[in-house]
């Protein structure tokens, strides 16, 4: 294999720069933390507006039924996770098992998905929220300063960013279970008497949207590489963060449909926050949006911001992104020209100013389609990787393995389906298109030229590149 310099691969610099250089700093705690504070931001405070609309007072329903999939697909996931943990395991595991391309394919709409729909989403509904104090503060400016904030934090360190995001998850924590405790209290049964008036069909798509609020647990195989005694934390984490936050989630939803009537709720940009005025002082209130909406926003940006590099480092040390991006900050070992590159891209979403629904059909869409690779991956693991499928401290056997893999499969394609055909307008969908057709595209005139300077994809399938 050739060596490269002046803008061309350097394997040696990449090794030097990328993955490699991260550290095992993170244990059981930072990464239950991480996973719930990923979880609950969108799952509460942005999509349940959304799907209420959707959905009505069966609201409470889609959330408990979206947890049934998503929980049984996720279980391969822990177990790959356990038998080889891995940085940037959404696009490592599917390369080495499936397809490069494939892999490629799932990681770039996933980084359209968060960088101009998720991130922008979610730093948008805080300025909403904070809106109340400063109503003559524009949301889309308030975004960029959060955005900016927390791209500063990252760039201090992993360890530095999940202490943060382990304080605000505990705060978070105690005023959702608050706000449900509050909304109980004056809950009104005739609130659900009209519990399937939006039928079926609308449960599905509200269903579907909210089983993306779910996958940020997927998020905690991205950090194999620095987690501290993987085989043990990462299912452990699993099953702490996917318990508490179902919980959490179904809790709010009740509370949110049975304390109001549906009436006042049908034009409510933030439904939580009309139910706050009709059970909370306004003291309470305030601490409500700041400690509760705001929190859950922030953890999920935060989360965002510390795995969404790590796939990416991977695709460089393939060789599918320029050396460059992978460099790491000398002092605090982290990916700065990504994190650069993800700060900008998510302004760029902003000022975009897509309407909200939009943002998070994008989303949803990108968080299954990622999904659908490292589904999979998990089926052809004990083939490929047999002496590892049999030492994995957690496995599922292979029926159990099949069941919970062709689950995931099947939810994303049914899912992903309802969600692409609810985008409706042309515009929308091209957008969402074009995107993936340019990814395919980038991926086909990489992979000739790395063919010309020796290099072939071809050859990860198989490859014994594991972090531990």
């Amino acid at each position: 294999m050739r060596r490269h310099t002046s803008g061309r691969l350097n394997r040696d610099s990449i090794v030097q720069f990328g993955s490699k250089g991260l550290k095992k700093v993170l244990g059981l705690p930072e990464v239950t933390f991480i996973a719930i504070g990923f979880m609950i931001g969108g799952g509460i405070f942005v999509f349940t507006g959304i799907v209420f609309k959707i959905t009505g007072q069966a609201l409470p329903l889609a959330y408990g039924l979206a947890v049934v999939p998503v929980f049984i697909s996720m279980m391969p996931i822990a177990m790959l996770g356990v038998a080889i943990p891995s940085t940037g395991a959404n696009y490592k595991y599917p390369s080495r098992m499936v397809s490069p391309g494939l892999a490629f394919l799932g990681i770039w709409v996933y980084a359209f998905a968060s960088f101009f729909g998720q991130i922008p989403l979610y730093a948008i509904s805080c300025g909403n929220y904070i809106a109340i104090f400063f109503p003559n503060l524009s949301p889309h400016t308030f975004a960029l300063v959060l955005i900016t904030v927390i791209f500063l934090v990252n760039l201090l360190g992993i360890r530095f960013a999940a202490q943060v995001q382990g304080l605000l998850v505990i705060i978070l924590i105690l005023a959702l279970i608050y706000y449900s405790y509050k909304g109980m209290t004056v809950l009104q049964p005739v609130n659900f008497n009209a519990f399937y008036d939006k039928g079926s069909v609308n449960l599905l798509v509200g269903t579907a949207l909210l089983t993306f609020t779910y996958f940020g647990a997927n998020s905690i195989i991205e950090l194999g590489g620095e987690i501290v005694n993987p085989g043990k934390v990462i299912p452990t984490a699993f099953f702490i963060s996917f318990t508490i936050v179902t919980i959490l989630y179904v809790s709010v939803a009740i509370a949110t449909v049975g304390a109001v009537s549906m009436e006042s709720l049908t034009h409510s940009v933030e439904p939580l926050l009309d139910v706050c005025k009709a059970v909370m002082t306004s003291t309470e209130r305030s601490l409500f949006v700041i400690c509760g909406a705001l929190v859950a926003l922030i953890t999920t940006l935060n989360a965002l911001f510390m795995v969404g590099t790590k796939s990416l480092l991977i695709v460089v040390e393939d060789g599918l992104l320029p050396a460059f991006f992978g460099r790491l900050n000398s002092r605090f070992k982290t990916p700065h020209i990504l994190l650069i590159i993800i700060w900008v891209s998510t302004v760029i979403g902003i000022l975009l100013k897509l309407p909200m629904k939009t943002l998070a059909s994008y989303a949803s869409l990108g968080g299954l389609i990622v999904f659908f690779p490292v589904m999979v991956a998990a089926i052809k693991f004990p083939t490929l990787y047999p002496d590892k499928y049999r030492l994995a401290a957690f496995k599922l056997n292979p029926f159990q393995l099949r069941f919970c893999a062709f689950t995931g499969i099947v939810m994303v394609l049914f899912f992903g389906t309802v969600i692409f055909i609810d985008l409706k307008t042309l515009l929308n969908i091209s957008g969402f298109f074009l995107f993936f057709i340019s990814g395919a595209l980038y991926y086909v005139l990489r992979k000739r030229y790395l063919l010309r300077i020796g290099i072939d994809l071809n050859a990860l399938i198989g490859k014994e590149d594991w972090d531990g």
